[in-house]
């Protein structure tokens, strides 16, 4: 392919990096590391009307932002992404090795168009993520709240309902404690009283 000639999207890329020297590197490498790809076996480069998939990939996709290891790459159809996909481990290594210092470890991609970034993706997870949390967290207090509230109250009748079996001796028709259980807690308390006479 003849090096003079410059596509338009390779020139939106130089204008919209004007200044950022490492964007314009991390391209040109994306670029020459893409157009190292060949296809697989079943599919026919040799033929002259046919363009190698590697430089049809280099052609169809762009590097718009890198952050925390993951590369953000746009494609001009969804299709291409599945050839990305397919290629992946052959482009990072090449990558790596042109490019050690930015330890690239994955790809995120988008068709053209979309308005994703891959930092507004990671601050609306992470903001998502907070708020999901929080709630959780106010939820569970509340039960907490609402557990050590009912306890409470239960421990309160449970003890006005023994303290008053226990000091009437009798069956009590006013309490919310079945008979036989309260005559199981009496013979509990003689027994109780009788052992520590005992002693």
């Amino acid at each position: 392919m003849n090096e003079k000639i410059i596509s338009a999207a390779d020139i939106m890329m130089q204008v919209a990096n004007i200044g950022t020297s490492e964007a314009n590197e991390i391209c040109t490498v994306w670029k020459k590391v893409v157009s190292g790809v060949h296809s697989i076996k079943h599919e026919n480069e040799d033929s002259e009307k046919r363009m190698p998939i590697g430089e049809r990939l280099a052609g169809n996709t762009r590097v718009i932002d890198l952050k925390n290891g993951v590369l953000l790459v746009e494609t001009d159809h969804p299709g291409w992404i599945q050839y990305l996909r397919m290629y992946q481990k052959f482009i990072i290594n090449g990558l790596k090795m042109n490019l050690p210092e930015l330890k690239i470890s994955s790809f995120a991609f988008r068709v053209a168009g979309e308005k994703i970034s891959l930092s507004e993706t990671y601050e609306q997870q992470l903001a998502k993520s907070r708020k999901e949390q929080a709630a959780a967290l106010e939820r569970q207090e509340q039960e907490l709240a609402e557990y050590e509230k009912k306890s409470r109250g239960s421990e309160k009748q449970n003890s006005k309902n023994f303290s008053a079996a226990a000091s009437s001796g009798s069956k009590n028709s006013s309490s919310s404690l079945p008979p036989e259980l309260l005559a199981k807690f009496d013979s509990i308390r003689k027994s109780m009283l009788t052992n520590s006479d005992n002693k």
